[in-house]
């Protein structure tokens, strides 16, 4: 559902993602953007939405319009809840990502809260491992973003995480 009502409670105004007492407000978009757009750079990913769990589209970061993002957003999320059920079957807490390999496109489909996951989409030329750890610590902001207290300082991918994950990346690849 969409939730449209301005900061004094009139219907003018922002608009909303309200679900089972997911509300965000205009700020938090405002980061969630920001947080999208700063992943998509930084993991070479071309197109990330974050959707809420029962397949509605929050936001998204792409260079192209994505003509199938509530599509998309749909079918992640019955998978998603599928593969949650998997893990019942197995035994198993909980499974928190979903990951589809194809011959052009990798599909990366994280669990960010119980009522919001990350989709990640990028190409074959992109290492699976680069996308993984940029957006391990994207959804630890994100979770910040969404659960944590709403202040005016929040947390971010900063300069000295990117060349930390960069180490690291180097680090696990240096015998190849």
């Amino acid at each position: 559902d969409i939730y449209c009502a301005g900061r004094d409670g009139s219907t003018k105004g922002a608009c909303v993602a309200k679900r089972k007492g997911l509300v965000i407000n205009d700020r938090q978009l405002d980061r969630c953007d920001d947080l999208l757009q700063r992943l998509k750079e930084v993991s070479g990913s071309s197109f990330l939405a974050l959707i809420s769990t029962s397949g509605q589209p929050i936001t998204t970061a792409s260079d192209e319009y994505h003509p199938e993002t509530l599509s998309l957003a749909s079918l992640a999320a019955s998978s998603f809840a599928a593969t949650q059920q998997l893990a019942k079957i197995l035994e198993e807490n909980e499974f928190t990502l979903l990951f589809h390999e194809g011959k052009g496109l990798n599909l990366h489909v994280s669990q960010v809260t119980d009522q919001v996951l990350l989709i990640v989409t990028f190409g074959r030329e992109t290492q699976v491992g680069k996308v993984r750890l940029y957006t391990q610590r994207a959804i630890e902001v994100l979770r910040q973003i969404f659960e944590g207290p709403d202040d005016d300082e929040g947390p971010a991918m900063d300069s000295g995480f990117e060349a930390d994950a960069g180490l690291a990346i180097d680090d696990l690849f240096k015998d190849l």
